[in-house]
């Protein structure tokens, strides 16, 4: 079947992103002992662990995630999925797009936060609009959502939108804030000083018919090299229901790279 219009969206999105960065900012900041001093330790051992001191804090990145599997609602069997984002950190941009199949007939999403304003499309054959949510709760949802990636884009800890507490000898609480929109959420890391859980309660949970705040976590484990950093190589993404945890999104297999030129339209999952 032909590029639909949301792949062509998602891309578009992606450029605007890149436009906004490319505008308002040429500058190249470096990992180093000075600029991390103002962050709570835990976070600055996990920026250590993974091998970004003193190099250069990345701009962007591109995340493929290979062998994932997604549920569409609670109770729903897990379907295998093609899925990949490209994030910003001066401008919390996160753009997301998933490809499957159901029946043999395409599925494809979009899930996204774009200068604060989050939303989520859904079609079916590339042609039928099934969901599209938007407004305040989307929007708080997916900013909380780019918070948790900074797992992967520790440039993000070192933006003034973000504010990082300390909790405890293992806990970091994190508070994003963008355009009037505010969340938080808690970083657990291990004995060595790597991220393993990010936890919030400032996630919207949509069930069709209504949306509530619902306890929302994402583990993060099997760190491993990659192009020279130290990285979780496998995530689940959860949501805490009253008498269940819903796992609805896994991955063991996950490709990052920094700092990325704009895509061209032909890049494809």
């Amino acid at each position: 079947m032909p590029v639909g219009k949301l792949w062509k969206q998602y891309i578009q999105d992606i450029k605007n992103s890149f436009d906004e960065l490319n505008e308002h900012d040429d500058s190249q900041t470096i990992f180093t002992e000075e600029n991390i001093a103002k962050l709570p330790a835990l976070v600055r051992q996990h920026i250590i662990n993974g091998g970004y001191l003193n190099r250069p804090a990345m701009k962007n990145m591109l995340v493929n995630f290979h062998n994932t599997k997604f549920k569409i609602s609670a109770g729903n069997k897990p379907i295998n999925i093609k899925f990949m984002q490209v994030n910003f950190t001066k401008r919390p941009d996160r753009n997301a797009f998933l490809k499957s199949k159901i029946f043999g007939i395409p599925l494809e999403a979009k899930d996204s936060v774009i200068d604060g304003h989050g939303s989520m499309t859904v079609t079916l054959a590339k042609l039928f609009q099934l969901f599209n949510a938007t407004g305040s709760e989307m929007d708080q949802s997916q900013l909380i959502t780019a918070l948790a990636d900074a797992v992967y884009l520790p440039s993000l800890f070192l933006e003034n939108f973000v504010s990082l507490k300390t909790l405890d000898d293992h806990s970091v609480e994190g508070r994003i804030t963008w355009k009037g929109v505010s969340a938080r959420g808690i970083f657990t890391f291990d004995n060595s000083g790597s991220i393993i859980r990010f936890d919030t309660g400032d996630r919207y949970m949509d069930t069709g018919k209504t949306s509530s705040l619902t306890p929302w976590y994402v583990t993060y484990s099997n760190y491993r090299e990659q192009n020279g950093y130290f990285q979780p190589g496998s995530i689940s993404v959860n949501w805490a229901l009253p008498d269940s945890v819903d796992t609805y999104f896994t991955s063991d297999n996950i490709e990052i790279k920094y700092s990325i030129l704009p895509l061209p339209l032909t890049f494809c999952l």
